[in-house]
Formats: structure tokens, sequence, C-alpha cells
């Protein structure tokens, strides 16, 4: 869980330092943690879209973009 959170710490303070991925999402991964962290860039604050093991099918999360 340290590893999600200093990862989350570092999205909070550099947004954009995660590449794109998909429309406006973008994919931060944590240190020794088999997870992604998949998050977009709002006017006001980050949204974070999803955290989901790396093995995953990617359509899991992306139809959490599509109900925006």
């Amino acid at each position: 869980m340290r590893s999600v959170d200093a990862c989350l710490t570092l999205v909070s303070r550099q947004p954009t330092l995660f590449p794109v991925i998909h429309r406006e999402a973008r994919m931060a991964l944590p240190r020794r943690f088999p997870y992604l962290i998949i998050y977009s860039i709002l006017q006001d604050f980050i949204s974070v879209v999803a955290v989901i093991h790396g093995k995953l099918h990617p359509r899991r999360w992306k139809a959490r973009l599509e109900e925006d």
C-alpha cells in the first residue's frame, strides 16, 4: 500500500508526468506492485478512474471513462 500511496502522491504533485494511454486517461505504475493507476486530469482536480491489476483487460476501466 505504501507503493500506491507514494505513486498517488507523485500523481497529485506532477500529474502530467505520466503518459496518456487513452483519450484523456493517464497511467501511473507503482513500484513493486502489480497494479496500475488510471487517472484523468480535470480542471479543478485529478480523477482516479481505476486502480486495477496489470493483467486485467482494459475494457473494464475504459468503460468507466465512457460514463462521464
